[in-house]
């Protein structure tokens, strides 16, 4: 009975330090509707770090980290080689639930946020985002190593995966009120994107919070992605006719008697 006793005072206790500061965040917006003159936006975080009396005094000040989520996509990588002097697709892999969308903002340099395994845990940066691969039965796999460094600059060359160091900025004269803005971009696939708040001070990890944001396609964008989608064939077999169309009105407006 005695060890029991000890055993649940030790557990109030760490549950005490576990919960001393807690994390309360909010978007700008919660969806953002895309049409044919959407150009990008950006979308602005709130977040507040709430101490209560029994918050200890940090040794070091807070990190905050702000990670934007796609909804996941399976993508084939494929790799050209030269073949009888002709760059041909040949070696691929397929990514597996892949994040459409990852944005990366702190507080300071990663490096002095936290420690590798918090990072790769909650997969925190480009290096610790965990791909899967469809035929392979480790994630990460080293042998793959060369098409997810492919995927991963591809989409920074899009715009759709950015890391910003120092891009979260503490409001005030105090440390527990912050902010954080997140571009959106104009090519930005829809769904349901999840985001990601810790707190971390001498990297230790004291309070985590998620949000959500959608984005939605209306108008005629979203008519055209509905099509492409759901009707592939005929989507594709209206542009060629389109097209066919659009050549024959163009020889007919053009035509020189």
């Amino acid at each position: 009975m005695r060890g029991a006793a000890i055993f649940l005072a030790a557990l109030l206790v760490l549950t005490g330090r576990a919960e001393a500061e807690r994390l309360t965040i909010s978007l700008s917006t919660s969806e953002i509707m895309v049409d044919s003159t959407f150009t990008g936006d950006t979308v602005t975080l709130f977040g507040v770090i709430e101490r209560d009396a029994s918050t200890i005094s940090r040794a070091t000040g807070y990190q905050i980290v702000v990670v934007l989520r796609g909804p996941p996509e399976t993508v084939v990588a494929r790799r050209k080689d030269p073949i009888a002097l002709v760059w041909v697709n040949n070696a691929s892999e397929t990514l597996v639930g892949a994040p459409s969308f990852y944005a990366l903002n702190t507080s300071g340099e990663l490096s002095e946020v936290s420690n590798g395994p918090l990072l790769s845990r909650y997969e925190i940066g480009f290096d610790n985002i965990q791909f899967t691969y469809e035929n392979r039965a480790v994630a990460n796999d080293p042998a793959a190593a060369e098409f997810r460094h492919a995927f991963v600059r591809l989409k920074e060359k899009e715009g759709l995966y950015t890391e910003r160091p120092a891009a979260v900025s503490f409001i005030g004269a105090t440390d527990n009120v912050f902010q954080s803005g997140m571009w959106i971009p104009a090519n930005a696939p829809d769904g349901r994107y999840t985001v990601e708040v810790f707190l971390f001070s001498g990297n230790v990890l004291l309070a985590r919070e998620e949000g959500e944001l959608n984005i939605t396609k209306v108008g005629l964008e979203q008519v055209m992605y509905a099509a492409a989608s759901d009707h592939a064939a005929l989507y594709g077999l209206a542009c060629v006719v389109l097209a066919l169309l659009a050549g024959w009105l163009g020889g007919v407006v053009f035509r020189r008697d």
